[in-house]
């Protein structure tokens, strides 16, 4: 899914991968059945189908480290 459809079309590449690396990090969430569940996978889902449209090499990187981070953990 194109980046614009999700996010503001004037958004640079940093504003987007620290936009999604706050809520990776820190997912929201809410308790089922006793359980604490998070929408980090969601988040996750959306940072990998956005990482081939960056082409600032920085924001490409930090968004790698994050989706690698948090992917080892599920």
């Amino acid at each position: 899914m194109p980046k614009e459809k999700i996010f503001k079309p004037e958004a640079t590449d940093i504003e987007l991968v620290i936009f999604l690396g706050k809520h990776i990090e820190n997912p929201c969430g809410m308790e089922i059945n006793g359980e604490w569940e998070h929408i980090r996978p969601f988040y996750l889902g959306i940072a990998s189908n956005l990482l081939p449209e960056l082409t600032n090499p920085f924001a490409k990187e930090y968004l790698q480290r994050i989706i690698g981070k948090y992917n080892s953990e599920r």
